[in-house]
């Protein structure tokens, strides 16, 4: 039997959320250092409950709060309906990320109900999930419907819906070159009250890209929210630069009677910080597709013959893609190598093992 793969002290977010979906899809058991807290636990004990019952949910709350150290084995996810209660700022958009894998390999459709705040700052939005993380799934094979029915900024209640259609097996990404810059959109989404701000926030990046010789344009898009946060102005801009080969989203929130220049000014020089560099991908992306690269690589699901490799190029090299990559060789039969420097420009590659 194999043993526990031991994460260390305090292990980071992409590295511990990676080692979840790892745990999900091979069934190695984790040992983690306790207690975990917000975000991180509850992803954990989502995890749990997408193939246990309620009595293994509270089991495994109860194993991972208490100060120590914790052996935790995962049961093998089921494919249907999860209704997931991450009321844990952060945790909404990690959970997706994470559990949509072990799921795909089943090869079954599955939804995923995901409750809880879905607009945290920095943590992807929804935009930033449907037009950024949603079509590089695609192109491993996993298509996604992605529904906001509820809004929820900071700590408030919302709900996200996930239909998840995955092909028999997973498919390679290779995406080492990003191409040419095609356009910029700017998304204004905004939740209740004037959209004033919204709109003001997102012209600001609009001229900032056409300043650079960038075409851009901004639109407005409603977002949902509960009965109880109307009247009360939420928004969020996302801008989505599309290239030949890639694409990437930047994205801020904002509320009523903020400064929206600021807004617009920190969104435009987080764009304009990753145009400046080469990588097809920037850290977070490079970090969340990690994943189904190793899962690809490994062959897992319903895959015949030598499973493909997996490459592609990152704006940064960040400790969460090194930490990640280095877990996988633990794990899976996989090659995983991050060339670069951390902070630098990277070349991420996952093949088989020989």
């Amino acid at each position: 039997m194999q043993s526990p793969v031991d994460l260390g002290e305090a292990p980071g977010q992409a590295l511990l959320d990676g080692a979840l979906g790892l745990a999900l899809a091979t069934g190695v058991s984790l040992q983690l250092r306790t207690p975990l807290q917000g975000a991180d636990l509850a992803v954990a004990l989502a995890a749990v409950k997408l193939g246990g019952d309620a009595a293994a949910v509270e089991a495994a709350r109860e194993q991972l709060t208490r100060p120590g150290t914790a052996d935790l084995s995962l049961p093998h996810p089921r494919a249907g309906v999860h209704s997931l209660e991450l009321t844990a700022p952060g945790a909404v958009p990690r959970a997706l990320c994470t559990l949509s894998w072990p799921l795909a390999l089943l090869g079954k459709p599955a939804e995923l109900r995901l409750r809880g705040p879905n607009h945290v700052e920095g943590t992807p939005t929804f935009h930033d999930l449907r037009l950024g993380w949603a079509p590089f799934a695609a192109q491993f094979g996993l298509k996604l419907s992605l529904e906001l029915t509820q809004a929820g900024f900071g700590t408030e209640e919302g709900e996200l819906l996930a239909a998840l259609d995955p092909a028999p097996a997973l498919t390679p990404l290779h995406v080492m070159h990003r191409g040419i810059l095609r356009q910029v959109n700017v998304v204004a989404a905004v939740g209740g009250g004037r959209h004033e701000s919204a709109l003001e926030a997102a012209e600001q990046v609009v001229r900032a890209m056409r300043r650079q010789g960038v075409i851009a344009e901004a639109e407005r898009v409603p977002l949902p929210l509960a009965p109880s946060a109307q009247g009360r102005s939420r928004w969020a801009i996302t801008a989505l630069a599309e290239f030949e080969n890639s694409m990437v989203t930047v994205s801020e929130l904002g509320q009523w009677g903020g400064d929206a220049k600021a807004v617009g000014e920190r969104v435009a020089q987080r764009l304009g910080s990753f145009l400046e560099r080469r990588g097809a991908l920037d850290a977070g992306m490079a970090e969340r597709l990690l994943l189904p690269s190793f899962l690809c690589a490994a062959g897992l699901g319903a895959r015949a013959g030598t499973p493909p490799s997996c490459h592609y190029t990152t704006a940064e090299v960040t400790a969460g893609l090194v930490e990640l990559a280095t877990l996988a060789r633990r794990a899976l039969p996989v090659k995983a190598v991050v060339d670069g420097a951390q902070g630098e420009e990277g070349v991420v590659v996952v093949a088989p093992a020989a």
